[in-house]
């Protein structure tokens, strides 16, 4: 009887040898798989700064190349007033003409309007 309680053990440290090398190798290739995964995460970030990095560059070079240059419209086009003051073509009576050259000379003053009678316009819609 002593073999055979002599084999059962052989039998049993051998069976858990073998669970056990299969565990570490379960072990082992659990950490292989989130390796791969961690570095193919890595990869993908590098890539997307690089992508990031590229676009910046480039919006910098963009943002150099804009010439800023100020124009002043009003003074623009207050010159284009003074040098002609009026289309050669344009026809107006004689009366409109004084009204406007007493408006440019300043001594056309009119007079504030008084409140509007009745109800305010558009006010029963």
């Amino acid at each position: 009887m002593n073999i055979e309680l002599l084999r059962a053990l052989v039998l049993i440290g051998l069976a858990a040898l073998c669970s056990a090398f299969g565990w570490q190798m379960h072990a082992w290739k659990v950490g292989y798989d989130e390796a791969a995964e961690l570095k193919a995460q890595q990869d993908q970030e590098k890539l997307a700064r690089q992508l990031v990095a590229q676009v910046a560059e480039q919006t910098v070079e963009a943002i150099a190349g804009i010439k800023v240059t100020n124009t002043t419209i009003y003074q623009r086009t207050r010159q284009e007033i003074i040098r002609e003051p009026m289309d050669p073509d344009c026809r107006i009576p004689a009366s409109w003409m004084h009204q406007v050259n007493a408006a440019r000379a300043g001594e056309l003053r009119p007079e504030p309007a008084g409140a509007l009678p009745g109800p305010a316009a558009g006010a029963s819609r």
